[in-house]
């Protein structure tokens, strides 16, 4: 990120911050069962979801924010097309539910996810007294600025995809100081996801490298929010396993994703002597060149990577140097849905002239199906209400299974699906594995 958006984010962040400061008596920085009690049930209601009721007696807004351009729209549209289906026009008592589909992207950013824009999202829903809900961020980077502001105005959200564990819980060598208290600055937990956290993707991609005889890593990040806490998890559980992590300080290496030429950097890792690479990187950052420079130069070394390269894109991007990678998704792959979930993906084929939904997909529909189920339980156009309800939610039904969050508003229980790359896209499908932190 450079200098200049840093200084207007900082500015921002300010503003953001001063407006969240708890009233007086009131407790910051609290985590885990703590701070969602001081949100959902049990808990005394924050001073800020006061008199948040909406204005209109007729309609219910719920908003999502996503990247609608560049690498991400194969993910993103098929995520708006279920969130749409799923609330857009639906009853509530006498309240009908309108909604938004809101981009965080930006030309300027290369269509990647803009935190400037991201702000101005959530800002925006802010403003609207009858946004009940906040569907995003697809990006864990982007999540991390919108909680804080929606949170100043008791505003819940439900993201599903990012898998960041700072963004609810602490992971030591993963996460950063003070995660995930500084997000919450009144207290209480505004914020839930449908999928798993990368402390446990990234032990289940060290396990199997472990499992396919795999004991020297070099190990790269993208230095966003996500490629880190992924790569870092990774190295943290290969050497747990046993393995030797080769890369500097025995964790994750940044790569720039604005370089020309990755030349160097594949013959610093060739020399390392690795017989595995893992790299935590998301599409958009220059992932392409970067395949291409290490599988010419180490054209029979081991790749892995994780979910945020599980896109049609990166494989078109990639060409045949992505051929042979391993891949894992945080959660149950649509291909092995089972129940409800089969249903729905032989449907999707069906409506979708045989196009396989992106590995997403389905969590949109399970992340718009808990804002349902939380505003039916409402009745009533009351933010605080909506928020209890989200967080509390419990052996819901979707698509991807039953659902139940936990105090940290994180789902309980969970698999990896573990994929590798032949010749085509989708990639094939080769185990399904419990999830396990570190």
């Amino acid at each position: 990120m450079k200098l200049s958006r840093i200084g207007v984010l900082a500015t921002i962040g300010v503003v953001v911050f001063a407006a969240c400061t708890p009233a007086p008596g009131g407790s910051a920085g609290a985590s885990g069962a703590a701070g969602a009690s001081g949100g959902t049930a049990g808990g005394a209601q924050p001073e800020v979801c006061k008199n948040k009721k909406g204005s209109s007696s007729s309609e219910i807004h719920v908003y999502s924010s996503l990247p609608r351009q560049g690498t991400n729209t194969e993910q993103t549209n098929t995520l708006v097309e279920q969130i749409k289906a799923t609330l857009d026009g639906k009853k509530i008592g006498n309240f009908t539910i309108k909604y938004f589909d809101l981009d965080d992207s930006s030309a300027a950013n290369n269509g990647d996810w803009d935190g400037t824009v991201e702000q101005a999202n959530a800002n925006k829903v802010v403003a609207d007294p009858d946004a009940m809900a906040y569907i995003g961020t697809y990006n864990s980077g982007a999540a991390k600025l919108s909680i804080p502001i929606l949170g100043a105005a008791c505003i819940v959200m439900v993201t599903p995809a990012n898998t960041y564990p700072g963004l609810t819980k602490p992971v030591t060598g993963v996460t950063k100081p003070g995660e995930p208290d500084t997000y919450y600055p009144n207290g209480y937990r505004n914020y839930a996801r449908v999928v798993g956290t990368d402390d446990a993707q990234g032990n289940a991609g060290a396990e199997w490298a472990k499992s396919l005889g795999k004991t020297k890593a070099y190990v790269l990040d993208d230095s966003q929010v996500y490629g880190q806490g992924l790569a870092r998890s990774f190295a943290l559980g290969f050497a747990k396993a046993g393995g030797t992590v080769l890369s500097a300080n025995g964790t994750s290496e940044s790569f720039d994703a604005k370089a020309t030429d990755y030349g160097a950097l594949a013959q610093k890792i060739k020399a390392a002597g690795p017989d595995i690479i893992y790299i935590g990187s998301i599409t958009g950052q220059n992932t392409g060149k970067l395949w291409k420079d290490l599988r010419s130069a180490l054209p029979d070394l081991t790749i892995m990577s994780g979910d945020g390269v599980f896109e049609k894109s990166w494989h078109d991007g990639v060409g045949a140097a992505g051929n042979g990678t391993y891949l894992t998704f945080g959660a149950v792959g649509p291909d092995q849905l089972t129940g409800a979930g089969k249903t729905w993906y032989d449907q999707y084929l069906k409506d979708h002239n045989g196009t396989s939904p992106a590995v997403y997909t389905a969590y949109g529909n399970a992340a718009a199906n808990v804002v349902l189920a939380a505003l039916t339980k409402a009745g009533t156009n009351d933010r605080y209400e909506v928020l209890k309800n989200v967080m509390a939610t419990k052996d819901l039904d979707t698509v991807t299974g039953k659902l139940t969050l936990d105090a940290n508003g994180d789902p309980t229980g969970g698999s990896i699906t573990e994929y590798q790359v032949v010749d085509k896209w989708p990639p094939e499908f080769k185990a399904l594995v419990q999830a396990k932190g570190l």
